[in-house]
């Protein structure tokens, strides 16, 4: 399998190295193919506490992307790929996985509207979805229309319309629950300088269970969560900016005997990053919200990542982070701490060509036995786009 890995590398490089420009039609469409070979080792496939399987594994990436409107105001980006997964001993993993994203955008000068697309096809376990020897397989759906509009030089207020939905198939469909999730977002934002705004945000969202086994029916098959908090964003410095939201967070969950009622939590989503050097920069994210897992648990859960990103020159980049989750789950005696460290290079001799090494270290503690689990992989990739 190692000699598998190597020659896929070393042809896609080669590939690479005669690669046709983009095409163009028009003067509004660029169309693109990519495609990718990565090797992996993995020490933990099913990441589970027992019966532990490593293997190495090649993933073919073969895909390609849409660019329309490089001079329009309206927008749009189509990107399609297929993982074809292809394991050295557990074949049993092996897959074939298909990806689509979609975006538009269309902007005016007192009013923008984004929209967004995406269905992925998911084998693999979660801390709340897994069986030691085995992969779940599942689908996830998402789309969105997000709208901006100007009521004065300094007054905004933005609106949008979300949809999740995560759907589990074959026997898995009869063990876990499928969910669609539906968000609403409304802030109005008062700019205080030209890279400053504040203001308040309302965020409505409602959670439908259907399906699983009939224990996950003592979870309820309804939530509603209501938002309610501050809101900043900009350039608070010169090199430091700041994307981020909090407040308080109410959650009502219906038809449950497990854990039923109304449930009250503070909540917040934030980003920031620093520009240290001209070749460093740092980046913190910070989130505590409601969660869901896939037998209907409810949850509370808590992170924090930080990372740095390192220029070494115009054609190497490296990156590390470090990332942090406490999940509290309601109505049972489960309490997660995930931890998860990466380090990463890439280097980009070109804009076709793309080269990546990483190394990744996870360890989920749970004070449930089961929920319990630690994971090695390392991965080295080639991507081309063209």
């Amino acid at each position: 399998m190692k000699k598998i890995i190597s020659s896929s590398i070393l042809l896609a490089a080669a590939v690479s190295a005669g690669a046709a420009p983009l095409v163009t039609i028009g003067d509004q469409l660029d169309l693109f193919f990519k495609g990718s070979v990565v090797g992996k080792w993995d020490s933990n496939i099913t990441t589970t506490s027992a019966n532990k399987l490593n293997d190495y594994s090649a993933v073919f990436r073969l895909g390609a992307e849409a660019d329309y409107g490089r001079n329009s105001k309206f927008k749009a980006n189509v990107k399609f790929y297929e993982d074809l997964t292809r394991y050295a001993s557990e074949k049993q993993f092996n897959s074939n996985l298909a990806h689509v994203a979609a975006t538009a955008s269309y902007v005016e000068a007192n009013y923008s509207i984004k929209a967004n697309f995406a269905f992925d096809q998911r084998y693999q376990n979660t801390s709340t979805a897994m069986a030691a020897g085995e992969l779940v397989r599942f689908n996830n759906w998402v789309a969105g229309i997000d709208g901006s509009y100007d009521f004065s030089e300094k007054v905004f207020g933005e609106l949008g319309f979300n949809w999740a939905r995560t759907e589990y198939l074959g026997k898995w469909a009869s063990a876990y629950s499928n969910n669609d999730i539906y968000n609403i977002p409304l802030s109005i934002l008062y700019r205080v300088t030209s890279k400053i705004s504040v203001g308040l945000s309302y965020q409505y969202r409602h959670i439908d269970f259907s399906g699983g086994a009939v224990a996950n029916s003592a979870w309820g098959d309804e939530r509603d969560d209501h938002f309610g908090g501050l809101t900043v964003r900009g350039d608070i410095l010169p090199k430091l900016n700041v994307s981020a939201y909090a407040g308080v967070q109410y959650r009502d969950i219906r038809h449950a005997t497990v854990n039923t009622g109304e449930d009250l939590a503070f909540a917040l989503k934030g980003t920031v990053s620093y520009e240290l050097t001209e070749k460093i920069g740092l980046f913190a994210t910070g989130r505590r919200d409601f969660g869901n897992g896939a037998s209907r648990q409810s949850s509370v859960d808590t992170g924090c990542e930080v990372g740095a990103n390192y220029a070494f020159n115009q054609f190497v980049t490296f990156t590390t982070s470090f990332t942090y989750t406490y999940t509290d789950y309601e109505g049972i005696d489960r309490k997660d701490d995930e931890y998860c460290g990466r380090v990463g290079v890439t280097y980009k001799p070109n804009k076709f060509l793309t080269l990546g090494a990483n190394y990744r270290y996870l360890d989920n503690a749970s004070n449930v036995a089961a929920a319990c689990y630690m994971q090695h992989l390392v991965d080295i990739s080639v991507s081309i786009k063209y």
